[in-house]
């Protein structure tokens, strides 16, 4: 059957933005370690794949989305937020398919109340802390590279995280052959030249060096010509490279622009060497070991280069950490199986708590939160985290950072939120004991709190 045909103006606009819905983009990719384990067919994606489409609440009442078919209003009305995704405009039993988009769209929104920058993953094992303490914006000029000179996708090929080619360790078995028939095989002549100009370099450079060595102008040595490297020259320059499988991997990466390998991975290769034959190994950079993102290390999350700002509170001025964020325990510690870190779901997200917290060490009532399941409160035990990082790995999962928060800084938004009030606590703590330093007040002073949610304008019974 073919389509009806449309006039040239119809056509424009049914391919316009205004009129039509962007394409989905690829899902995620899969685990295939995971393939034999139970998961959710309603767990939410790593990212999502399909635009939102929200409405007004008159026109939702109605149905009225913005389609050619009005939606069933049972369906639609039961969500808080109106917030759709549409898998398919016209299905094969002439309906639209379409189901809820709030998992992603309401996450968006926490992770923007956090006010979180997204920073560059760590290299090495051994950079986690300085990225801990010291964050590096993916939206530095340094790394978010995407158009750049001749030469330069060489200098910065260790902190790029866009490249034309795969990432080879990360494609399966077939779909390394597809790209060796499409893309690698029919560029032999193309390589040939490249190696070329590569050799011609080396010579330049071999003939500078011994003249510097010799006491004359390098400067007067002119430069080898490709045209200069006859077939003999290049089959014995390309047996040399044969037997340095690091040199060679180099000039393929870098004539395919494929993602580099860490620096363990040519390590692992010094055997294969050269002999004679000195070499500088680069810089791992953050997409090395595992791949670069599938998209932007940002992922449109968050457009903040940095979260070095205070944040001013009404009567105790500027604060030294930002708010906490109320968290639920998801998975507490079990260190007879393994299970040394407790999961934290916070803002939508899954993260994992630091092995060395000492807030939670001194108190053992938020300790014991994290250390065994709490089944009297409804929804399990929840606790106030610090969110101090967030990356986006090469799969397009978010890693979230979390540690404990100061208690001034947690007594502070409770106190905020109405649900404490700190003078008040910190007064019968003084009472307790006397003896100790703190951030309470002297013992002996009045049970009297100086603010709580109701004297911020949070509470709807406050007085005009």
């Amino acid at each position: 059957m073919t389509t009806p045909a449309v006039s040239p103006g119809a056509a424009l606009l049914r391919a316009s933005r205004m009129f039509s819905l962007p394409a989905a983009i690829s899902s995620p990719p899969g685990d295939w370690s995971t393939a034999t384990k139970h998961h959710s067919d309603t767990a939410t994606k790593h990212f999502p794949t399909r635009l939102s489409v929200t409405t007004t609440q008159a026109s939702r009442v109605n149905g009225d989305w913005g389609f050619k078919r009005s939606f069933p209003a049972k369906t639609t009305s039961k969500q808080t937020i109106p917030l759709i995704r549409i898998n398919k405009v016209d299905a094969i039993e002439e309906v639209t398919d379409f189901d809820s988009a709030s998992d992603h769209s309401l996450t968006l929104l926490k992770f923007q109340e956090m006010n979180m920058a997204i920073t560059t993953p760590p290299a090495r094992k051994s950079d986690v802390y300085d990225s801990y303490t010291k964050p590096v914006s993916v939206f530095e000029e340094d790394s978010d590279i995407t158009a750049f000179e001749p030469g330069q996708e060489t200098e910065s090929e260790n902190k790029r995280w866009r490249f034309n080619g795969p990432w080879l360790a990360g494609m399966a078995d077939g779909d390394f052959e597809k790209y060796l028939n499409k893309n690698v095989r029919n560029r032999r002549a193309d390589f040939r030249a490249y190696l070329k100009q590569h050799m011609a370099k080396e010579q330049t450079a071999e003939k500078r060096r011994t003249a510097l060595e010799a006491g004359q102008d390098d400067k007067q040595v002119a430069e080898v010509a490709p045209e200069a490297i006859t077939d003999e020259i290049y089959t014995e320059n390309l047996r040399r490279l044969r037997a340095d499988r690091i040199e060679l991997y180099r000039l393929i990466s870098r004539f395919l622009d494929l993602a580099p390998v860490s620096i363990e991975a040519e390590t692992q290769n010094i055997g294969a060497m050269a002999h004679n034959v000195s070499r500088e190994f680069r810089q791992t950079g953050p997409y090395s070991v595992h791949g670069p993102p599938i998209t932007h290390p940002s992922a449109g999350l968050s457009y903040l280069r940095t979260r070095n700002f205070q944040e001013n509170h009404p009567l105790y001025g500027p604060q030294r950490e930002h708010a906490p964020v109320k968290s639920r325990v998801l998975h507490p510690r079990h260190p007879a199986s393994g299970v040394f870190n407790a999961m934290i779901g916070t803002g939508g997200f899954v993260a994992q708590t630091s092995s060395g917290d000492t807030v939670t060490g001194n108190r053992r009532s938020s300790a014991r939160a994290l250390e065994e399941f709490d089944l009297s409160t409804k929804g399990g035990a929840k606790k106030y985290f610090g969110i101090r990082s967030a990356t986006v790995d090469s799969n397009g999962r978010i890693n979230v950072a979390v540690d404990d928060s100061f208690p001034q800084t947690v007594m502070v938004h409770q106190e905020t939120l109405g649900e404490a009030e700190v003078w008040k606590q910190s007064s019968k703590a003084s009472n307790s004991s006397p003896g100790t330093r703190g951030s309470g007040r002297p013992a002996g002073t009045p049970h009297r709190a100086f603010a709580s949610g109701k004297s911020y304008g949070l509470s709807s019974e406050r007085k005009l």
